[in-house]
């Protein structure tokens, strides 16, 4: 379980953060290695959404690399080439065409996947709509509505979609990559367009975390720290990290997130994150 233990103001401003490996160290003594859920008899199954680039490229390749079979979705397959680089070294990968903003399409894949246990559910797909449409007193409306499609309603039919592949499986989880810009306790302005759809995002699934409890479905809320990605252009700053970071982080925090967990807003670093 976890639980805040550093100031709100550390939390909100990520900070330093501890390297990948030291973070593994801390989830392998606790007992959570890093082939996880793997055992001779069964074989978990992850579904990443986004997988294409970025944090979702890196958590695809960090769970075919612990021997999972991983359902990689990307909206558009064809411009996925370190994708299917590693799926050449790791067969257990499939790509599946999706885009989260596509109803139709997600429930064609939920079916086909239907009676297929899926472990971890990881809700990756996000876009940020860009700073230039988010500035107060001059929104562009057509991005504030396409941003909330892809970063709330995507993860949320997502989640409806894969329930029953979820439920059947061992571990039961579905992960949300949200931010730490999602947070009302942060105390900076800007971004108003993507940090309201990620709060939005948390609001949807904490709610949805109470009524899947009772079923044994965890529900998590993951942010995965200030990382150089195509949301960052240009900035290289002291605090950030690298994808494949990220993905080192968020691995462990999903491995020791749990039921009693559930609906809890988690930085990648293991600590609360306030409101």
């Amino acid at each position: 379980m976890y639980r805040i233990i550093t100031p709100i103001r550390t939390l909100i401003v990520i900070g330093v953060c501890l390297t990948a490996l030291g973070f593994q160290a801390t989830a392998v003594a606790n007992g959570h290695e890093s082939g996880a859920g793997a055992t001779a008899d069964y074989v978990p199954t992850v579904l990443i959404t986004g997988s294409n680039r970025g944090i979702g490229l890196e958590v695809a390749r960090d769970y075919a690399e612990r021997g999972w079979n991983v359902i990689a979705t990307a909206r558009r397959p064809e411009a996925t080439g370190e994708l299917k680089a590693i799926r050449e070294k790791h067969p257990g990968l499939v790509i599946e065409q999706l885009d989260v903003t596509d109803n139709e399409r997600i429930d064609e894949l939920a079916e086909i996947y239907r009676g297929k246990p899926i472990d971890i559910l990881i809700n990756n797909a996000a876009i940020s709509g860009g700073h230039e449409n988010a500035r107060f007193g001059a929104f562009n409306h057509d991005v504030y509505r396409q941003v909330h499609t892809v970063n709330v309603l995507g993860p949320t039919k997502m989640a409806e979609a894969f329930l029953d592949s979820v439920s059947i499986s061992q571990q039961k989880k579905i992960v949300n990559i949200t931010s730490g810009q999602g947070s009302i306790a942060g105390t900076w302005g800007c971004c108003y367009i993507y940090r309201s759809s990620k709060a939005a995002l948390n609001m949807v699934m904490r709610n949805i975390s109470l009524e899947l409890k009772k079923k044994g479905i965890t529900v998590a809320l993951i942010s995965p720290g200030f990382v150089k990605t195509g949301f960052t252009p240009g900035l290289d700053l002291p605090m950030m990290i690298t994808p494949e970071e990220s993905a080192a982080y968020v691995l462990a925090v999903i491995d020791n997130y749990d039921l009693e967990d559930t609906g809890t807003f988690i930085s990648h670093k293991g600590e609360v994150i306030p409101w």
